[in-house]
């Protein structure tokens, strides 16, 4: 399985904190730092060896063409749109070219994974579906609609309590941040284990002890 991560913000995060979540089931091979460019992202799959059990990739684009590139490099079969935002919107002519363009990476993935409350991006993925018509979508959120369903946020002076459900089974999880970002890159990371049928309590144990890392 290889896991493909693209949007304006949090890459990086959810890449480094799925590494460290998924590590003590999988050998894991992961892009460098932010190695999310044209270049960045062979040099990266370059590091894979045959008992590699999990990849794990950025992709980054400032212009319409290059997702289309990096997609036939990466062959994603598990997606994650993290955002969107104005970061290298200058390359396009809307938001909404933007966010077609990124969808291109998963035009071939099995499950994609994304918040289903940015509703921007959810209206441009109902169009992925008439070309990738066997994707499932695997989404998070506070709406009624979403798969893994954000039930309550309870922030407390050691970091957030966040309480889920997913199919009749809840998640009761706490990580030492407060801010949205992190509670974004979170529930990625949450809806990702899930995925990987990681159990619970397992999840939680893991979850509280997310690193916290030094940017670009």
């Amino acid at each position: 399985p290889v896991i493909g991560i693209t949007g304006s913000n949090g890459k990086t995060v959810v890449k480094e904190w799925l590494h460290f979540l998924l590590s003590p089931e999988y050998r894991i091979v992961r892009s460098p730092k932010s190695y999310n460019s044209q270049i960045g992202v062979p040099l990266s799959i370059w590091q894979m060896e045959a008992d590699d059990q999990l990849g794990i990739f950025e992709a980054g684009i400032s212009q319409p063409g290059e997702m289309e590139k990096l997609e036939k490099i990466i062959q994603p079969t598990l997606g994650i749109f993290t955002n969107i935002g104005e970061a290298h919107s200058e390359g396009f002519s809307s938001q909404e070219e933007k966010i077609r363009e990124k969808c291109t990476l998963f035009r071939d993935c099995k499950t994609l994974i994304y918040c289903k409350d940015h509703e921007d991006i959810d209206l441009q993925l109902q169009g992925l579906l008439k070309i990738n018509k066997g994707l499932k979508m695997l989404t998070w959120g506070e709406s009624t609609h979403a798969d893994l369903h954000l039930r309550a946020i309870d922030k407390t002076l050691r970091g957030t309590r966040i309480d889920a459900t997913h199919k009749g089974s809840v998640y009761s999880i706490h990580i030492p941040f407060t801010d949205a970002a992190s509670l974004e890159n979170a529930m990625h990371c949450l809806a990702v284990m899930i995925y990987f049928s990681i159990d619970a309590d397992v999840i939680a144990e893991r979850m509280q002890d997310l690193p916290a890392l030094a940017m670009r």
